[in-house]
């Protein structure tokens, strides 16, 4: 095919690139009535059961006993030069109380090539995947070409032998060695200089050198036979200019003749060699953040051709994190370590699937005993540092002052690589610094500091500039969310306001901005995920909007942030987010049943939540049994309401075997076991089953 290409070339051419999604509330929403809900009820809600998430991080005893203020409020002016990094030691493992329960990962320290303490491979308990080159569906769409390595004059490289070649072209015109290999000179009357390389004995690529440069346009019209439905990625040198281009799945790669100014791309060289990983990972981390459903079809690609290629194991966790699919990034995840254990990104991907595990605190610490390794990558230290900040805001037991503290390392540490002659090294410390800013106000939202929103609106300012810089503006992958990340974090900076400032403006905002990110692709994985981080926002508007009491617009974008979530959560294969759905149904119930005494429109709601909370039940780690017993304790409250007996004494019934197992295991103080027993006491006596009604009036001890 290719033959009859190239003669075609000559014959007719002759002249010629959180919201945070915490489930711990701020300040817990009473979930209580001073009486009963009704006086045709003696049953009562729970005391100060959680009815959400907190954007925040924030655990109900978050406010301490002694206020603490500082009169400096820390602002973007005060980060001047570069200082130490604080880390914390400590093996990992320890763990911090989530939601749900998930295998834990234990990293033995060993020692880098450095000396730094760094964390080993982490061997997941998850169930392994032998070989992570089978768990992925061949190409096998119409619309794209096969995987198979191109032919010239019927020789295919990798897998013709020597004797093929002679027997099929004659004896070459010349032999000689380069490199280890063995090359055949061979000429023919149109093209006067084609290089055969030999490894072993079989072909490892073919060299074409045309006489004259021609248009690559032209070119790939004249091998359009051979290159059909073919997508080229473009190959840079380190200074970023275009020296060739590739065609993954048939390996066939075109040079280019040095560019000057008015001219095009112009092959000089065409080359074909056996079909490798590379190509496709190149053109896979091209297409991630604009068509991530082609590049997961490219990592597919490439991790068959070659199983232990670390950075498409990389890339792959990356898209199925995007994807929500979180069991499928930390395989995926810790496949990439343990081939190249030496690459900071791909720790720091992995305390990111850590995170979205609700597993924050061990992702603290691994990332902190991970930053030896980043060392010698400083775009990806400051990344690092970044997350970290995040960490400490939204942990457990959250610390404000270490995390503005990272998030100022973070911006020092970047800001000496703005100016980098390496293009993706200085976009890279533009984007640290865009999500820096944006954490440490986030910071001071949460933190206790004088002036607050004023320091607010500096650090969110700055963010804003950084959005603004005119390089950022043409790099899609970062520039194309900034407006929308800003106005989330707008938005949820008003949780940890005290300030009652009227927030509809930043929700118009969050949709508006949101909106466009879902109309701007056809990207069904970016499309999901714009409609899920939408809906987390809207999530923030429902939880100022209720811890305010107003529950009309609560309700209102309450139901708007569960169309959306609706809507992201197909085909994403996470528990916690899963469970977070439930928990957004469970508040609008609650909204309806607390704020507005309306039952049957609360358990519209619940009809909802039920069945998430039952199927993830087993999964919901001790700490958090006491809240989902009393979840279904509160919802058995609506069902009796309405009439609705049998299902009210189910769930109440439920609701308490969840407390007991909690208390069991020691999470829970018994007296949790008190309001429904109280509740069936009182149900059993309504329906004359007084033993029943007895058995649950014994007091709590």
């Amino acid at each position: 095919m290719i033959r009859l290409s190239i003669v075609l070339l000559v014959s007719l051419i002759p002249f010629a690139i959180f919201a945070q999604v915490d489930d711990g509330l701020t300040v817990p929403l009473p979930l209580k009535l001073s009486a009963t809900p009704s006086k045709q009820s003696p049953l009562v809600f729970p005391d100060d059961t959680p009815v959400g998430y907190a954007v925040s991080g924030l655990q109900p005893t978050e406010t301490p006993k002694v206020s603490r203020r500082y009169v400096e409020t820390p602002e973007p002016d005060d980060i001047s030069s570069p200082s130490p990094v604080r880390t914390a030691g400590g093996d990992i493992g320890g763990g911090g109380p989530t939601v749900l329960v998930s295998d834990t990962i234990s990293a033995p320290r060993v020692r880098s090539e450095m000396g730094a303490a760094a964390p080993a491979p982490v061997p997941s308990r998850l169930k392994p995947v032998v070989d992570p080159s089978q768990h992925v569906s061949p190409n096998a769409d119409p619309y794209h070409p096969p995987v198979r390595t191109a032919s010239f004059q019927g020789v295919v490289p990798g897998e013709s032998i020597q004797s093929d070649v002679v027997e099929r072209w004659g004896v070459p015109r010349k032999t000689t060695v380069v490199n280890g290999q063995t090359v055949h000179l061979y000429s023919t009357e149109v093209l006067t200089h084609i290089e055969v390389f030999f490894k072993d004995g079989i072909v490892s690529s073919i060299v074409i050198r045309l006489d004259e440069p021609f248009p690559e346009e032209q070119v790939r019209e004249v091998l359009k036979t051979e290159l059909q439905k073919g997508r080229p990625v473009m190959i840079p040198n380190e200074s970023g200019e275009i020296i060739g281009e590739v065609f993954p799945e048939k390996g066939v790669i075109f040079l280019f003749a040095p560019q000057t100014e008015g001219d095009g791309l112009l092959v000089k060289q065409i080359g074909i060699e056996s079909v490798t990983s590379e190509p496709f990972v190149l053109r896979a981390e091209a297409t991630l953040n604009e068509q991530p459903s082609e590049a997961k079809r490219d990592l597919d690609d490439a991790v068959r051709v070659n199983p232990d290629d670390a950075k498409a194991f990389w890339l792959l966790s990356q898209i199925e994190l995007m994807e929500g699919n979180i069991d499928a990034a930390m395989i995926h995840g810790e496949r990439a370590i343990q081939l190249d254990e030496k690459r900071p990104a791909y720790h720091i991907s992995l305390a990111k699937i850590l995170t979205r595990m609700n597993r924050s605190e061990e992702a603290k610490q691994y990332l902190e005993e991970s930053l030896g390794i980043c060392d010698r990558v400083p775009h990806e230290k400051a990344l690092a540092m970044t997350l970290l900040g995040d960490l400490y805001r939204t942990s457990a037991n959250p610390d404000y002052e270490a995390a503005i503290s990272y998030h100022s390392d973070a911006i020092r540490l970047a800001s000496t690589l703005i100016e980098h002659p390496n293009q993706t090294i200085r976009q890279s410390a533009k984007d640290v610094l865009f999500e820096a800013h944006l954490g440490a106000a986030r910071d001071v939202a949460w933190g206790r500091w004088d002036k607050k929103e004023e320091s607010i609106s500096k650090w969110i300012g700055r963010a804003r500039e950084v959005a603004e810089d005119p390089e950022m503006l043409a790099a899609k992958r970062y520039s194309k969310e900034y407006s929308f990340n800003i106005a989330v974090c707008v938005l949820a900076s008003q949780v940890g306001l005290s300030e009652a400032k009227e927030i509809e403006p930043y929700i118009r905002e969050v949709i508006a901005t949101g909106e466009k990110l879902i109309r701007s692709t056809n990207d069904k994985i970016l499309q999901k995920k714009y409609q899920w981080e939408t809906s987390l926002s809207l999530y923030d508007a429902v939880q100022i909007y209720q811890l305010r009491k107003r529950y009309t617009p609560a309700l209102k974008y309450g139901e708007i942030a569960a169309g959306y979530m609706e809507a992201g959560i197909k085909g994403r294969r996470c528990d916690t987010d899963l469970y977070l759905l439930g928990r957004l149904y469970f508040r609008l119930g609650a909204i309806h049943a607390i704020g507005n005494k309306n039952h049957r429109a609360a358990i519209e709601w619940f009809d909802r939540a039920k069945p998430i909370f039952e199927d993830l039940q087993t999964k919901i780690n001790p700490e958090e049994l006491g809240r989902l017993g009393e979840t279904f304790v509160s919802m058995g409250v609506s069902y009796w309401m309405t009439e609705q007996r049998e299902e009210a004494v189910r769930l109440t019934e439920h609701g308490l075997r969840q407390i007991q197992r909690g208390v069991k295991s020691g999470a829970i103080d018994e007296t949790a076991l008190a309001i429904p027993k109280l509740n069936l006491s009182n149900m059993y006596k309504e329906l004359d089953n007084l033993k029943a009604a007895e058995r649950y009036a014994q007091p709590v001890r």
